[in-house]
């Protein structure tokens, strides 16, 4: 037989104490539960409170540092400015006469084109009205 101890089995004893269960806790009353309504109701409050705390922020001189800051980004990072168009105008009408130049040459070599499809076309219809 397999013992714990060199004690003899009569030293264990267990003791049981048996006491009146504890009262349960008041029933709430029907209604609206406060603890349920705050617990709900604090993330969208909290959510609330940080909107308008940003808003705030955004508009001080603190958030047009911000708004200076990533324009500033843009600039650095594209070359551009808020519009998207470029703040020197000498560049913007030297580009606008480069664009204009490359129209007319796309122009020309449309009609250089067209010229060659023409004489293509020729040249196989009196191969084909040779051959008849």
């Amino acid at each position: 037989m397999w013992r714990e101890t060199l004690v003899a089995p009569e030293a264990y004893s267990v003791h049981m104490l048996q006491v009146a269960t504890p009262p349960l806790p008041p029933t709430p009353p029907p209604g609206v539960d406060l603890n349920f309504l705050l617990d709900q109701l604090m993330p969208i409050v909290g959510l609330v409170v940080v909107f308008v705390g940003l808003r705030w922020l955004f508009r001080t001189p603190v958030g047009e540092a911000f708004a200076e800051r990533i324009r500033l980004r843009a600039r650095g990072r594209w070359g551009v400015g808020v519009g998207g168009m470029s703040e020197d105008p000498q560049r913007v009408a030297a580009l606008e006469e480069q664009v204009s130049q490359l129209q007319g040459q796309i122009s020309e070599l449309a009609e250089r084109l067209d010229f060659a499809e023409r004489l293509l076309a020729e040249q196989r219809g009196r191969k084909l009205g040779a051959g008849q």
